[in-house]
C-alpha cells in the first residue's frame, strides 16, 4: 500500500486525488506474493526475526506503529465560532450600533438594548458550546484498538515489546484473546485459528484463518490478519507487513478523518432564515436611514430609527428558542434510548429521506439464535420453527418427540460452550454472590424482558454464554426448555449425567466435531455435529419419531431440499448425528483415538466414506438426527419500524458486510425487501427456461428490488449506473467494504437524499461521518463508530431511529410553528417606526418594548412549541423536500407578516390611538407632530373649537374664549365640555440657537436665576457687553423664543393642557406649579446634568430674540431675522411648522417699524435663519441690558394697572414661591399677604394693607409673578418694612422657581401610556397568534390544549406583561406607565378576529385539499387546493 500521510497539507488537486484513492477498495499484494519473496523484501528471517540494525532502519522509515492524529482546533476557537455565527454577528452589529447611539445621545434605552443583545449572544453561545463540547477525537478511539504489548522474535530471541514499536518485518505471535497489533501475514497457525473481523468488515461470525492464500481480495483471503481485529481462539506465527497509517485500519482512519461533516439541514434552514430576515431588516433600515436624511431627521435620531427597525425585524430570541427546543427534544429522545451528541442532528433525523442501515446488531439482535430445526417425525424429517423474531415468535416443535429430545441432547453434549456462573446470580461489582439474610444466593432467571427505547419489549437471555456463538445458541435453546424448579433439562445437569470421555475438535479439513459420551441409563454414544453435507453423507440411517430407520434416497433428498431452503433463507445450518456403541464391541476401558500409526481415522464409528488407511470401525454409518438452522434474528420491533418508514416515505437501504444470501433473507424478514429481486427473477427465468417474449417471463429490468454484492460496485462507477441501482425502491448492499459504504452514502446524497447511516464497526465510521446524520450502536458499537456519530442508539434498536425520525419531523414542525409565531410580532414592531418616519406620528413602540416582547413575553410561548405533540399526519407525509419545504417560506412570510401580523398591527394602532384620544390627543392631531425633539419635550399649542378653559378643580373660566384667547395662569387646562374639540396642534418653532460653551457645567446643581438675583448676567449668558450684548449659551441646541410662542398665538394656537389628562393615572396637579429644580419628567431618562440633554428640554424661563438696547423703556428693541417658514420642508414633516403664519401687521416686538422695529415675525425670503443674539428672561431686575424682559414677563408691561391683574401675567413664564411651589397665585399684586413669622403657617395673617410693624414677613407658600421690585411699581402701597421683606425674598435660597409644565408632561406621559398599551395589545393578540400557530393543518379542537407548558406560557405572558407594566422601577426602565384597565380590552376583539380568521382558513384548506392513501406503503398524499397552495406554510 502507498505511503500517504493524509494530514500533510496538499494542494486542492492533490487532496482530491488522495481522497479518491482512499475511497477505492484496498489493493494489496502481500497475501498473494510468494512467501520467500515477501520475506526477502521485508528483509526478515522467519526463524530469527529482524536484527537490531534492521529494526532501527525500519523504525526510521516507518516510525511508530500508531495512527497520525490530525490538527486539533483549540477550544477558544470553538467557543469563538459559537459567538460569531451569522445570526450572532447580526446581533453584535445591532449591539454596537446601540452603544454608538448611546455614546452620541446618552439615551439609556440604547444602552439597555445593547447590553441585552450582547447578553443574548453570550448566553446562547455559551449554552451551545457546552452542548457541543464533546470529544470528536476519532484518533483516540482508534488508539484504543492497539494492544499495549506484543510478543515477537528479534535476533532469534522471543520478547514482549510495546506494540507502538512494531515495524514491518517483525515476526510476532498471536493467540486467543489478543488484539491484532498490525497488518499481518500468517506464517503458520493452529487449526482452530479464527479472527473476529466484525470491527472491520461487519461479519457477525469469526472467520477461519490459515497460512494459505484463498482469495485475491485481501479482505476475503484467509492468510491475513488486520490491525484492530481480535483473536477469539487459536494461535499463529505471523510477519508484520504494514504498521500505523499504512494498515487497512489506518486507511479507514484516514478516510474517516478526511471525510467532512455535512452541514445539517437545520443549520442550512436557519442560515436561510437569517439571510431572509437580516436582508429585510438591513434593507428597511437603510431605506429609512436614507429617507430620514432626505427629510432632515437629525443624524443621531436617524441612527436610532435604523437600529429600531433592525431590532424589530431580528427575532433576538430565536437563538435561545432553537437551542432550547433542540435540547429538550434531545432529552426526550434520551428517555427513548437515543443519545444525541450533536443537537442539530435531532432535526436532521426528521429530514431524513434515506436510511442506510447496517444489519448486524442494528436490524438484528447480534445474537446467534436457533431459528428452525429439522428432525424426524413418523413420516419423515420435517422443518419446525423455534421461537425467535425470525419466525415471528412461533414454536412448532414438540418437546415430547423422541427425535427432538435426541437432537437437543446431541446439541448440548457435543458442545463446549457454557454459561458464565456469575451471570446466574446476583453479584457485587467484584463478581461475588450477594447473600440474603439466610445466607442463600439470589438466582437470576435464565430469561427476562427488556423494554427498548420505542416501548417494545424484547425477550433476552440474562445468562451470559461463554464460547462459540453457534454453540451458545444451542445451549440457550436447550436451557429455555429446562425446568427451573426440578432442573430437568438444565444444560449443566445434562452434562453431569452424561460425561464426555473423548473429543475430536472441529477443524476446517473435516468440518465436523465429535464427542463420545457416557449416557445415563444407556450405552456410550458417539455424537457428531458439523456441516450438513458432511454429516448427512456419513449417515446410513435416520431417527424418525424416536425409531431408527434406514435412510432412503427419497428421505436423503428431502433432507437436502430442506437444508437448501433454510440456506436460501439466510440461515446457517448444522447437521447432527449419533451412534450408540455396544458394550461388547466397546467395553469400558476402550481407548478411543482420532487415529494412530496404523490408521488415519478414529477407531470408532463415524460413517467414514473415503478410501485409504481407514479403521474398520470408522466406516460404520451413523444415525441422522436432524438439522439446526442458526441466524442472527431481526429485532422484533424492526419490521413495524421499517413499515412505518415506508409509510413516512423514508427509504431504508441495508448496507452490510455479510453475505448476500443472509442479507437478503433478513431484508425480507424486516420488510426492506418485499418483492422479487432482480437476481431472483433471473434465476427463476433460467430455472424454468423462460425467454423474453414468453408470457411468464419476468423482466429483470422491471424489478423493484435489487441485491448488490460489493464486488460489483466501486468509486469509479458511472453516475448513470449508480442512479440505476439507487432508483430501485428496495435495495440491499452486501459484502461491502468501508470504502464502498462511503461511496454509497455519497451517491445517495448526490441524488438529493438526506441520509442517515447506522453502524457499529470501525468499517462504518467513514460512512457515519459522511452522512447527514451518523448513528452508532451503544452496546455493540465500537468506540470509533461512536466518536464519528452524531447520535448513539443506547439499546442498538433500529426502531429507535424511526422514533427519532418522528421526533425530528416534530421538531422541524414545531420550529416552523415557533418561528411563524415569533415573526408575527415583526409587523406590529416595524410599523411603529414606519409611521414615525413616514407620517411623523409619535413613536407607538420603543426598541426597549420590542425587546420586552421578543426576549420577555414571547420567549416562553415560543419555547413551549418544543413540547407540542405531533399532528396526526406527521408520519404519513413524505419527507420534506429540502429545496421547497424550507423552515421559512414565502407562504410563512405571507401568513405571519401579511395576514396575522398585519391584523396585530391594526390592533396595536387601534389601541394606541384610543389611549391617546382618551387623554386628549385625537388621531388627527398626531400627523407631523411626532418628533422626539418636541413631543414630550416642549409645550404643545393647539386650535380649539368650542370648549373652555378650567382650573385643576374643574372650575370653568366663563370669560376667556379658547377660539381667540390663550389660557391664563389661573385657568390653564382645556376642557371640551362635550361639544368642543381640538382642531389642530403645533409646536412653537425652535428658531434661536446659542453658542457652544462649557460642557462641564452642572445644570441641575447650578443656581437658577431667581428674581433680582438676575441683575447680573445669568449663567446662560457669555460675557455680554454693549458691543456684543446678550450672547447666550445653549450648547448649540435650538430653543423656542417667546416670539415663536407669540407667532403661534397670533395664528390662533394656544397652550394646550388637556383636562382629560387629569383623569389619567399619571396626572399630578403639581404639574401646574412644578419646581424647576425637580428632575421629574424633565427629559425622560436622559441625565439632567448633560448639557445636550438639558437644552433639549423645556428650559425654565423664556428666551427672547427681541434683544434690548440701551434706550429707556419703551425704547425700540433691535430685531434679528428668525427661522420658521412654511417653506422649511423639515418642519413640515417633523411637526414644528406653523400652518398659518401671522398677518404682516402683527407686531411681535415692541417699537415701531420707523424706529427700527418690525411688524413681521418672518423674514422676507422665508429662509432658515437663526437669531444669533437674544436675552434670557427669568424675572431680572431692570437694567440697561434687559429691559425687554418686561415685555416677556408681562403681557402688557407698560400698563401698571393691567400688570397688577394676575390674568395678564405671562402664563408661559416661570414664577416664584416662598419655600415651596404651590397653586396659589395672587390675582392682585396689591394684595400680597404678609405674616407675623416667616414660614409659620399657624401664624395669623396680618392682611395685605396692615401697616403694623410686626406684620413684616412674606408668608410661606405664597407664590408671586416675576416682577422686578415692589419698590419700582408699588411704592406707597406697602410699608417700607414690607417692601424690604418682599425684596428680601428673592435672594433667599428657599424661594423656589416654579413653572407650568402640564403641556409637555401631559403629551409625554400620554405617549408613554399609549406605548405601554400598544405593547400590551401586541401581547394579547400574540396569544391568538400562538393558538393559530399551534397547528398548521388541523383545527385547534383536534389538537387540543394538552400542552401544559404552552398553557403555562400563556399565563406567564399575561403575568409578565402585567408585572412589567405596573411594577416600579421596571416600568420606568421600560418606559411604560400604569395602563388604565379599560385600555387592556381594546385588543380583545382583534384577538378573537385573528383566531376565527385562522380557524376558518384551515377548515377551508382541509375541505379543498383531498387526500388519498397509497395501498402499498400507507403514505398519504394530498392534492393541494388553492388555499393550501397559497397559505399552507
Amino acid at each position: 500500500m502507498g505511503n500517504i500521510n493524509p494530514f500533510k497539507k496538499k494542494s486542492s488537486d492533490d487532496a482530491e486525488a488522495a481522497d479518491a484513492e482512499l475511497k477505492r477498495n484496498v489493493v494489496m499484494t502481500e497475501h498473494t506474493e510468494d512467501l520467500d519473496v515477501l520475506l526477502a523484501r521485508l528483509k526478515t528471517n522467519p526463524a530469527t526475526g529482524l536484527d537490531a540494525a534492521g529494526v532501527e532502519e525500519k523504525y526510521l522509515e516507518f516510525g511508530d506503529n500508531v495512527l497520525t492524529p490530525p490538527k486539533q482546533t483549540p477550544e477558544w476557537v470553538k467557543f469563538l465560532r459559537e459567538l460569531t455565527g451569522f445570526f450572532s454577528l447580526l446581533l453584535w452589529a445591532g449591539a454596537i450600533l446601540c452603544f454608538i447611539g448611546y455614546s452620541i445621545e446618552q439615551a439609556q434605552d440604547n444602552l439597555y438594548l445593547g447590553i441585552v443583545l450582547v447578553t443574548v449572544v453570550m448566553v446562547t453561545g455559551i449554552f451551545s458550546y457546552m452542548q457541543n463540547s464533546k470529544s470528536e477525537n476519532l484518533m483516540a478511539s482508534f488508539a484504543g484498538m492497539l494492544p499495549p504489548k506484543v510478543k515477537l522474535m528479534r535476533e532469534g530471541k522471543t520478547d514482549e515489546v510495546v506494540a507502538s514499536k512494531l515495524v514491518p518485518g517483525d515476526i510476532c505471535f498471536i493467540e486467543g484473546g489478543d488484539l491484532i497489533p498490525a497488518d499481518l501475514r500468517i506464517l503458520e497457525c493452529s487449526d482452530n485459528l479464527v479472527i473476529d473481523n466484525s470491527a472491520l468488515t461487519g461479519e457477525s461470525e469469526p472467520q477461519k484463518r490459515k497460512a494459505v492464500c484463498t482469495h485475491d481480495d485481501p479482505l476475503e483471503t484467509q492468510n491475513l490478519c488486520f490491525f484492530g481485529t481480535q483473536v477469539p481462539e487459536g494461535s499463529a506465527k505471523c510477519v508484520v507487513i504494514s504498521t500505523g497509517d499504512h494498515t487497512v485500519m489506518g486507511r479507514i482512519a484516514k478516510l474517516a478523518m478526511s471525510t467532512k461533516n455535512e452541514q445539517t439541514p437545520i443549520n442550512k434552514e436557519l442560515h436561510h432564515f437569517i439571510i431572509i430576515i437580516s436582508g429585510i431588516a438591513m434593507t428597511l433600515g437603510i431605506i429609512f436611514l436614507i429617507l430620514g436624511f432626505v427629510i432632515g431627521t437629525p443624524i443621531v435620531e436617524n441612527l436610532v430609527f435604523m437600529i429600531g427597525i433592525i431590532v424589530a425585524n431580528v427575532p433576538e430570541g430565536l437563538l435561545a428558542t432553537v437551542t432550547v427546543c433542540l435540547t429538550l427534544t434531545a432529552k426526550r429522545m434520551f428517555s427513548k434510548k437515543v443519545l444525541v451528541k450533536n443537537l442539530e442532528g435531532v432535526e436532521t433525523l426528521g429530514s431524513t429521506s434515506c436510511i442506510c442501515s447496517d444489519k448486524t446488531g442494528t436490524l438484528t439482535q447480534n445474537v446467534m439464535t436457533v431459528a428452525q430445526l429439522v428432525y424426524g417425525e413418523e413420516n419423515g424429517c420435517v422443518t419446525h420453527d423455534a421461537p425467535s423474531s425470525f419466525t415471528g415468535g412461533r414454536k412448532t416443535y414438540d418437546t415430547s418427540n423422541a427425535s427432538f429430545q435426541r437432537i437437543l441432547r446431541c446439541a448440548v453434549l457435543n458442545n463446549v460452550s457454557t454459561f458464565n456462573e456469575s451471570s446466574k446470580w446476583v453479584c457485587d461489582d467484584e463478581g461475588q454472590k450477594i447473600l440474603d439474610a439466610e445466607g442463600n444466593a439470589t438466582p437470576i432467571p435464565f430469561q427476562g424482558i427488556t423494554v427498548q427505547g420505542d416501548g417494545s419489549e424484547l425477550k433476552v437471555v440474562n445468562w451470559v454464554p461463554v464460547g462459540n456463538a453457534s454453540e451458545a445458541a444451542f445451549i440457550k435453546l436447550a436451557q429455555s426448555e429446562a425446568n427451573d424448579t426440578t432442573k430437568e433439562g438444565d444444560v449443566e445437569e445434562i452434562r453431569k449425567a452424561n460425561p464426555s470421555i473423548f473429543v475430536i475438535p472441529f477443524n476446517s479439513k473435516n468440518k465436523y466435531q465429535i464427542h463420545v459420551h457416557e449416557i445415563d441409563d444407556g450405552p456410550r454414544t458417539v455424537l457428531m455435529k458439523g456441516a450438513p453435507e458432511r454429516v448427512l453423507d456419513r449417515c446410513t440411517h435416520v431417527l424418525l419419531n424416536g425409531h431408527i430407520q434406514a435412510m432412503t434416497d427419497e428421505e436423503r433428498q428431502s433432507i437436502v431440499d430442506q437444508q437448501e431452503a433454510l440456506s436460501r433463507n439466510g440461515l446457517r445450518c448444522l447437521g447432527f448425528a449419533e451412534y450408540e456403541l455396544s458394550e461388547r464391541d466397546y467395553p469400558h476401558g476402550y481407548q478411543f483415538n482420532a487415529g494412530d500409526e496404523d490408521y488415519d481415522t478414529p477407531n470408532f464409528p463415524i460413517g467414514e466414506t473415503k478410501e485409504g488407511n481407514v479403521h474398520p470401525s470408522a466406516t460404520t454409518g451413523l444415525v441422522f438426527l436432524g438439522l439446526m438452522a442458526l441466524i442472527d434474528p431481526p429485532r422484533p420491533a424492526v419490521p413495524p419500524a421499517v413499515s412505518k418508514c415506508k409509510t413516512a416515505g423514508v427509504k431504508v437501504i441495508m448496507v452490510t458486510g455479510d453475505h448476500p444470501v443472509t442479507a437478503q433473507a433478513i431484508a425480507y424478514k424486516v420488510g426492506i425487501l418485499w418483492s422479487k429481486t432482480r437476481g431472483d427473477m433471473e434465476l427463476d427465468n433460467a430455472k424454468y427456461g423462460r425467454s423474453p417474449g414468453d408470457s411468464d417471463y419476468e423482466e429483470p429490468d422491471s424489478a423493484r428490488a435489487i441485491v448488490v454484492p460489493g464486488h460489483t460496485i466501486s468509486v469509479d462507477m458511472s453516475d448513470e449506473r449508480w442512479d440505476f441501482i439507487l432508483d430501485h425502491p428496495q435495495i440491499v448492499f452486501a459484502r461491502t467494504s468501508p470504502q464502498q459504504k462511503l461511496v454509497i452514502v455519497e451517491n445517495c446524497q448526490r441524488q438529493g437524499h438526506i441520509v442517515a447511516v447506522t453502524g457499529d464497526g470501525v468499517n462504518d465510521s467513514p460512512a457515519i461521518k459522511k452522512a447527514d446524520i451518523g448513528i452508532a450502536m451503544g452496546i455493540s458499537g465500537s468506540e470509533v463508530s461512536k466518536a464519528a456519530a452524531d447520535m448513539i442508539l443506547v439499546d442498538d434498536n433500529f426502531a429507535s431511529i424511526v422514533n427519532g425520525v418522528e421526533e425530528g419531523r416534530l421538531i422541524f414542525d414545531n420550529l416552523k410553528k415557533s418561528i411563524a409565531y415569533t415573526i408575527q410580532s415583526n409587523i406590529p414592531e416595524i410599523t411603529p417606526f414606519l409611521g414615525f418616519i413616514i407620517f411623523a406620528i409619535p413613536l407607538p413602540l420603543t426598541t426597549i418594548l420590542i425587546l420586552a416582547i421578543d426576549l420577555g413575553t414571547d420567549m416562553i410561548p415560543a419555547i413551549s412549541f418544543a413540547y407540542e405533540t405531533a399532528e396526526a399526519d406527521i408520519m404519513t407525509r413524505p419527507p420534506r423536500n429540502a429545496k421547497t419545504d424550507r423552515l421559512v417560506t414565502r407562504k410563512m412570510i405571507n401568513f405571519s407578516y401579511l395576514q396575522i401580523g398585519l391584523i396585530q398591527a391594526f390592533a396595536g394602532y387601534f389601541t394606541y390611538m384610543t389611549v391617546l384620544n382618551s387623554y386628549g390627543y385625537p388621531p388627527w392631531i398626531l400627523l407631523n407632530r411626532g418628533s422626539a425633539e418636541f413631543w414630550g419635550m416642549q409645550p404643545m399649542m393647539c386650535k380649539f373649537v368650542g370648549g373652555a378653559y378650567a382650573n385643576h378643580f374643574g372650575e370653568i373660566d366663563r370669560v376667556t374664549d379658547p377660539r381667540t384667547q390663550p389660557p391664563n395662569a389661573l385657568y390653564p387646562l382645556y376642557v371640551t365640555l362635550g361639544s368642543g374639540f381640538v382642531n389642530d396642534c403645533v409646536f412653537p418653532i425652535k428658531n434661536f440657537k446659542g453658542t457652544k460653551g462649557d460642557t462641564n457645567k452642572n445644570f441641575f446643581q447650578e443656581p437658577k436665576c431667581k428674581g433680582i438675583q438676575c441683575a447680573t448676567p445669568s449663567f446662560y449668558e457669555t460675557a455680554p457687553s454693549a458691543a456684543n450684548p446678550g450672547k447666550l449659551y445653549t450648547d448649540e441646541e435650538r430653543q423656542i423664543p417667546y416670539q415663536a410662542i407669540l407667532a403661534a398665538e397670533a395664528a390662533g394656537y394656544f397652550n394646550y393642557v388637556p383636562f382629560a389628562s387629569k383623569t389619567s393615572p399619571f396626572w399630578k396637579d403639581s404639574f401646574l406649579w412644578h419646581d424647576s429644580e425637580d428632575r421629574f419628567l424633565q427629559l425622560g431618562n436622559l441625565p439632567f446634568e448633560n448639557a445636550h440633554a438639558f437644552f433639549r428640554g423645556n428650559v425654565p424661563g423664556l428666551f427672547s430674540i427681541c434683544q434690548g438696547n440701551t434706550a429707556a423703556v419703551p425704547a425700540t428693541p433691535q430685531i434679528t431675522n428668525v427661522l420658521g417658514t412654511p417653506k422649511d420642508e423639515s418642519s413640515l414633516v417633523r411637526g414644528a411648522q406653523i400652518p398659518n403664519i401671522p398677518p404682516p401687521n402683527v407686531q411681535l416686538c415692541p417699537g415701531s417699524a420707523a424706529a427700527g422695529g418690525t411688524t413681521n415675525f418672518w423674514n422676507a425670503e422665508g429662509d432658515e435663519t437663526y437669531g444669533p443674539t437674544g436675552i434670557f428672561c427669568n424675572g431680572q431686575a431692570g437694567t440697561a441690558t434687559n429691559q425687554d424682559c418686561r415685555f416677556v414677563d408681562f403681557l402688557s408691561p407698560w400698563n401698571l394697572a393691567t400688570a397688577r391683574d394676575g390674568k395678564n401675567r405671562n402664563p408661559h413664564q416661570a414664577f416664584f414661591c416662598n419655600n415651596q411651589c404651590g397653586r396659589f397665585i395672587s390675582s392682585d399684586y396689591l394684595n400680597v399677604p404678609f405674616c407675623l413669622v416667616t414660614g409659620d403657617p399657624e401664624s395669623a395673617s396680618c392682611g395685605t394693607f396692615n401697616a403694623a410693624a410686626s406684620c413684616n414677613k412674606v408668608c410661606s407658600g405664597v407664590c408671586y409673578p416675576t416682577l422686578q421690585s415692589l419698590e419700582n411699581d408699588f411704592t406707597g402701597a406697602y410699608t417700607p418694612a414690607q417692601i424690604a421683606a418682599y425684596n428680601a425674598v428673592f435672594p433667599n435660597p428657599n424661594v423656589r422657581q416654579c413653572s407650568n409644565i402640564g403641556s409637555f408632561v401631559s403629551n409625554g406621559q400620554a405617549l408613554l401610556q399609549a406605548q405601554g398599551a400598544y405593547w400590551g395589545s401586541i401581547v394579547l393578540v400574540q396569544i391568538a397568534g400562538l393558538l393559530c400557530a399551534k397547528t398548521r393543518w388541523l383545527s385547534l379542537r383536534s389538537q387540543g390544549m394538552k400542552n401544559s407548558f404552552m398553557n403555562f406560557g400563556i399565563f406567564f405572558e399575561l403575568l409578565l406583561v402585567s408585572w412589567l407594566a405596573y411594577c416600579p422601577p421596571i416600568n420606568s426602565a421600560l418606559g411604560t406607565a400604569n395602563i388604565r384597565l379599560t385600555h387592556w380590552f381594546c385588543a380583545i376583539p382583534w384577538a378573537i378576529f385573528i383566531f376565527i380568521y385562522d380557524e376558518t382558513r384551515k377548515a377551508l384548506m382541509r375541505s379543498t385539499s383531498p387526500e388519498k392513501v397509497d395501498p402499498y406503503t400507507g403514505q398519504v398524499t394530498r392534492t393541494a387546493g388553492w388555499i393550501e397552495r397559497f397559505t399552507y406554510y
